[in-house]
């Protein structure tokens, strides 16, 4: 394995120890990614790919400006009256029962979450979206937690906590706050 750079990128991690032969391993694999990526974010903080990308940008919005830039004002006394074309109005239709579990952002509930490192519970907000598992501390607005839910493995509940499993077993856990178990089972049939 070798690594070269142009001057003006800064080193980067993690260091290639001298006279390893990597066998072909998980733990090869974590190497390199994270030799890449560290050298990609290295990269973006040298001046010239940093004049590189704000050069292609200006050409983007020149680009925009000159060739997509309409002079058509949108009239906001008629609002889209070419959709109903003289149809009937639909009556309202009543919302689905708990629709707001399937939606496709985030799903945010008060709760408690065990912080081990510490031995202290926490509270947070657990925000559940159709990608993400996020935990917020809400005294200091602080991401302390966040998983992709492609990550999630399985969780385990009873009837006032949860257990969320993900990526190779590690384990996140919190309670609902102020001993609303309905929150529990919200929160299980949207991880569902």
């Amino acid at each position: 394995v070798a690594v070269s750079r142009s001057k003006d990128v800064p080193p980067f991690g993690p260091p290639i120890p001298k006279g390893v032969t990597f066998p072909k391993s998980a733990v090869f694999r974590d190497f390199l990614l994270a030799k890449v990526i560290n050298g990609e974010n290295a990269a973006h903080k040298s001046e010239k790919f940093r004049a590189m990308a704000t050069r292609t940008r200006q050409e983007y919005l020149k680009d925009l400006a000159e060739n997509f830039v309409s002079t058509t004002t949108v009239d906001s006394a008629v609002k889209f009256s070419f959709i109903t074309l003289g149809a009937k109005k639909k009556e309202r239709v009543k919302p689905r029962k708990d629709a707001h579990l399937h939606s496709v952002g985030a799903v945010t509930w008060s709760v408690v979450a065990r912080d081990f490192g510490q031995s202290a519970d926490v509270e947070c907000l657990l925000g559940i979206s159709n990608e993400f598992i996020v935990l917020i501390e809400e005294e200091s607005k602080n991401v302390i937690f966040n998983c992709s839910c492609r990550d999630v493995i399985g969780w385990s509940s009873g009837v006032m906590s949860i257990k969320i499993f993900y990526e190779r077993g590690e384990c996140v856990m919190f309670s609902a706050h102020d001993n609303c178990g309905e929150d529990i089972r919200e929160i299980v049939q949207r991880l569902e």
